[in-house]
């Protein structure tokens, strides 16, 4: 049985008849079509929707906020459709937007939201006339993101799937809490000022197939503010981020913990496979993880961004076979970290050195450290510096291929020793990557990454809007 209870609910168009407050609708005959508006009360979402087993198809059904017509998205209060405990159910093609939260799914399993338009959820304005607000996204902070809202919440809910949704033109896009064995493949979370996608100590999701392009926010600093394509926060564990469009972000991709400093282990977002995406023309990092362990890099597209890859205090990620080109800084960057696995990967033409070890100085209460490091089997080309291993920094640096960029004391030009070699070459019989080529093989009839489209590329193609950048 569904209950559809519509709080403060007014109709936009005299001729439909409205459901009186609290009334139970048989799922067979829904809402009938056209345009409602709500209150969007804080205290009561405008439509709840509980129970087991059904499908509900909302087209011609759009829901607007009393707020929306003023286009004040940092005003925006309410929810729009909460779906509480269900199981198996399915949403579909609802348009909904004015609130701070246009769809909340709570204490829900394998509920299904397909082809949902759930633009213009509540966001804080990064600009007015053209000068930049100087607001910092709290990354790390939960009370923050409910304060910002999304177009998309999911909270406690498991193996839902999300298909075909597009989140855009607000703060974020959907956003993930303690929440696990959910799959969001091919939903739009571009153009938004803060995140396109957001998970906060969620694990074992995969994202695949998705646009999170120009999630990027105005500021007095210049682009950033710690937006990001994609957020992983707070013991986000064994995520799959697979085959991402991701450019012109603040950070494309980034993984972190929850508060910033170092924690017992195991330490931040672990055990991410990060694959197929592209995260190209970031106005910072490409791809970044901070106190974030054992994470899998494969395949990726980091070009034309500030660093290719950011690590600071994370251990032990391995990068493969990632194209890392034309960065500002350095291709790869790591800072007091030990462990790192870099094998196999394109490292050409960024402006300071194509891989960066380093220390902070200004963390003394970190010791450096210095540990196996390894670098194997890299073309690593037109760089100032291959490898630089700055404050007594280590590495072992074997069989990489190096032109036209200097080669520090103590390369070694043979080849790494058998074993290791095997190991890395059998890694694509690995249970990550069989599971890697299903995904694959599930690309979206007609889907193309922002790269492929006719679009403007780079930072000429940033314009502030006055809660997220123009569409290019």
């Amino acid at each position: 049985m569904l209950f559809l209870a519509t709080m403060s609910l007014l109709v936009g168009q005299s001729s439909l008849q409205v459901p009186p407050d609290g009334q139970t609708i048989n799922p067979k005959q829904p809402i009938g079509p056209g345009h409602y508006q709500a209150s969007g009360s804080d205290a009561h979402p405008a439509w709840v929707v509980r129970g087991n087993d059904f499908t509900l198809d909302m087209t011609g059904r759009v829901l607007r906020s009393s707020l929306a017509s003023g286009q004040i998205q940092e005003s925006f209060t309410g929810t729009g459709v909460l779906l509480d405990g269900c199981q198996n159910v399915t949403l579909k093609n609802v348009d909904i937007s004015g609130f701070r939260y246009n769809i909340v799914l709570r204490n829900c399993s394998k509920v299904r939201l397909v082809g949902c338009q759930v633009d213009k959820s509540r966001a804080l304005r990064m600009s007015s006339e053209g000068k930049p607000s100087d607001m910092q996204l709290k990354v790390r902070d939960l009370a923050a993101w409910r304060e910002y809202g999304a177009g998309i919440w999911l909270e406690k809910c498991n193996a839902c799937v999300l298909e075909q949704n597009h989140a855009t033109h607000a703060q974020n896009g959907i956003v993930l809490v303690d929440s696990s064995h959910c799959n969001l493949v091919d939903n739009d979370c571009s153009t938004n000022g803060g995140w396109g996608f957001a998970l906060w100590r969620s694990d074992r999701n995969t994202l695949a197939w998705n646009h999170a392009d120009f999630c990027n926010r105005f500021s007095a600093q210049g682009w950033g503010g710690d937006s990001a394509g994609v957020v992983a926060v707070n013991n986000s564990v064994a995520n799959q981020f697979i085959s991402n469009s991701l450019t012109h972000d603040g950070v494309g991709l980034k993984l972190s913990n929850k508060t910033g400093q170092a924690e017992t282990a195991p330490t931040g977002s672990i055990q991410n496979f990060i694959s197929h995406n592209d995260a190209s023309w970031s106005s910072n990092n490409a791809f970044e993880a901070v106190r974030s362990d054992t994470n899998l890099f494969y395949g990726n597209l980091a070009e034309d961004s500030h660093n290719g890859f950011w690590f600071e205090y994370s251990n032990a990620p391995f990068l493969l076979d990632n194209e890392i080109l034309r960065n500002q800084v350095n291709g790869i960057s790591i800072r007091d970290g030990i462990g790192a696995m870099i094998y196999r990967n394109r490292i050409i033409e960024n402006a300071a050195n194509g891989i960066n070890f380093e220390s902070n100085p200004n963390s003394p209460s970190q010791s450096p450290m210095t540990g196996p490091n390894k670098v194997y089997e890299n073309r690593i080309t037109d760089s100032r510096t291959a490898v630089a291993t700055q404050n007594k920094w280590q590495a072992v640096i074997m069989g990489n291929t190096v032109e036209r960029a200097g080669v520090p004391a103590g390369t070694n030009t043979r080849m790494p020793p058998f074993v290791e070699r095997m190991k890395l070459a059998n890694w694509h019989d690995s249970p990550t990557a069989k599971r890697l080529d299903g995904w694959l093989k599930l690309k979206p009839k007609n889907w193309m990454s922002y790269r492929e489209t006719s679009g403007i590329k780079g930072t000429q193609a940033l314009k502030p809007g006055p809660y997220a950048p123009l569409h290019p």
